[in-house]
């Protein structure tokens, strides 16, 4: 028999590890990892094109390289994998050492820049083509001018790494729209919590939301709508996602002076809540 609350004991266990160094740490060693896999991701793609490219402006008779082995986009699939895996530690490790709901965006950026940099660095050792314009037959001497796919990939040295950087560039502006809309909240909470209303919330609807697996479906999460009511008596409805299945119990912390701004609004299904625990507006 224990004789202490799980659920204190969760709200406990999370609050130790919110600002726990050792998890800013793993963070940075995960990114580090995220990099350098990124940059293999990237020279193994730009390996894969340059096979594209050499079999768009070359004839098949080309042999050029045909001796090497496929190291190239092997280690890129290692460092897709890698990216991914590294990645989700790094967004579990901010988002225990900041105690937020969800993980920072700047995974994604890491990827697309260390990616970038390995596509370009593949670029530079692509194969010149035999002669440019034209597809070299050196076995049967049956030459042909390139159409417009060979013309394109002729030049993907130049537009593939600089597609990229757009890439990257898009999603260095969304990790800081996110980061943004992160610490406004994550300051609104606090604020909250030191000057807002707590108050229990009758749950009134819950849906699962299903995902597929081997054996058919399973829930994944659920949408949550409860109802409080504020101050003056006025009853409001609140909706949040939650990777909860198993709701039994919700808060909310609202602004008694904002009682219905949503992005005021937070709302937790735990009893004893963690400050990762309380769910904003999506």
């Amino acid at each position: 028999m224990n004789t202490v609350d799980p659920a204190k004991a969760r709200h406990d266990r999370i609050e130790r590890l919110r600002g726990d160094r050792r998890l800013l740490a793993g963070a940075i060693l995960a990114s580090t990892v995220i990099l350098v896999c990124g940059f293999f991701a990237g020279r193994g793609f730009g390996d894969l094109v340059e096979q594209f490219r050499t079999m768009a402006i070359d004839s098949v008779f080309d042999d050029r390289g045909d001796g090497e082995p496929p190291f190239g986009p092997m280690w890129g699939t290692f460092g897709l994998l890698g990216c991914v895996a590294a990645g989700g530690l790094t967004r579990a490790a901010v988002r225990r050492y900041q105690g937020r709901s969800s993980g920072p965006a700047f995974p994604v950026m890491l990827a697309f820049a260390a990616g970038t940099l390995g596509l370009w660095y593949s670029s530079r050792d692509w194969l010149p083509p035999l002669a440019v314009g034209t597809a070299v037959d050196p076995v049967f001497h049956t030459d042909e001018k390139w159409g417009f796919w060979a013309w394109l990939m002729y030049y993907a040295d130049r537009w593939a790494p600089a597609f990229l950087f757009v890439l990257t560039a898009l999603a260095l502006w969304y990790t800081i729209q996110v980061s943004r809309r992160q610490a406004e909240l994550a300051r609104t909470r606090e604020r909250l919590l030191r000057h807002g209303w707590r108050v229990p919330a009758r749950i009134v609807e819950v849906k699962l939301l299903l995902g597929g697996d081997e054996s058919g479906t399973r829930a994944v999460g659920a949408k949550v709508t409860v109802v409080f009511t504020d101050g003056a008596g006025v009853r409001h409805w609140v909706t949040r996602r939650t990777k909860d299945t198993t709701i039994a119990t919700a808060e909310v912390l609202f602004d008694p002076a904002a009682p219905a701004d949503d992005k005021k609004i937070f709302v937790a299904f735990r009893r004893h809540p963690a400050l990762s625990d309380w769910l904003s507006a999506n």
